[in-house]
């Protein structure tokens, strides 16, 4: 009986390779055509440090801050930019809670080159909507002022305000939304003073709270004369805005 036939691989036969690797140039081009493929459409807003303090000197800040609805965090809407970025939940991975860095309401945002951000900037997302609960304090005036402009251009959300005595009142009826205004119609409406809920439609908008990748350089040398110099995409970790500042008020001052 014929023993076994052993077969070689035609690999083994082949004669090894040279240890020198190719060439391999990371394109910021072919990051971006995959991120406005697969990422959604967001608005990001530069954001500063607050300058309403007491002086110089003494770092304390009001909570009902007219300018930066008290966390400390003032905005610059008129310089936002818009593109896209892919944002990733990381409520999974377990490594980064053993640490205490990350939780369940942080998520990873990669945005494309040109989006420049640092941490506390603003991020929208413009496509979708989410759903915010507001508590707010009646003022005696005929408007009160919501902390967001609600998600009328996208998919909406339902209204819904209750008093602190449990009266309900009704969008359209009572009340209307305009820009961020609650305007009441009529004289049914919570007390001056009293205290109320609403929730809205808003963007789902999110605050930089660390960067990952910030400083990301290299010079692209590939047939051409000249090395040409490489910025890298950033990537990010972002938080729910309502939820990143510990400072934050949750209403702004109401008119007298």
């Amino acid at each position: 009986m014929a023993g076994p036939i052993f077969i070689t691989p035609p690999e083994l036969g082949l004669p090894k390779k040279s240890g020198q690797k190719p060439r391999v140039d990371l394109l910021p081009e072919d990051f971006d055509e995959l991120v406005q493929d697969q990422g959604c459409r967001v608005r990001i807003s530069p954001s500063m440090l607050c300058p309403n303090r007491t002086t110089l000197h003494d770092t304390n800040h009001k909570l009902d801050c007219p300018l930066c609805f008290g966390d400390e965090a003032l905005d610059l809407p008129e310089e936002s930019q818009e593109g896209f970025a892919f944002i990733q939940a990381i409520k999974l991975d377990k490594q980064f809670n053993v640490e205490g860095i990350f939780d369940m309401k942080d998520a990873m945002m990669s945005p494309e080159t040109k989006l420049k951000v640092y941490e506390w900037y603003k991020v929208e997302v413009l496509d979708f909507s989410s759903i915010y609960n507001q508590l707010i304090k009646k003022s005696s005036a005929n408007e009160d002022k919501l902390r967001y402009s609600p998600a009328t251009k996208v998919l909406d959300g339902d209204y819904f305000l209750v008093d602190n005595e449990g009266n309900r009142y009704t969008n359209g009826n009572e009340y209307y939304v305009s820009d961020r205004n609650i305007v009441w119609k009529n004289a049914t409406r919570p007390d001056p003073g009293t205290l109320f809920t609403i929730t809205y439609p808003i963007l789902p908008t999110f605050r930089i709270i660390q960067m990952l990748h910030d400083n990301r350089y290299y010079y692209y040398t590939n047939k051409i004369p000249v090395k040409r110099p490489v910025r890298m995409p950033q990537q990010a970790i972002i938080r729910w805005d309502y939820l990143s500042f510990k400072s934050g008020s949750n209403e702004l001052p109401v008119s007298p």
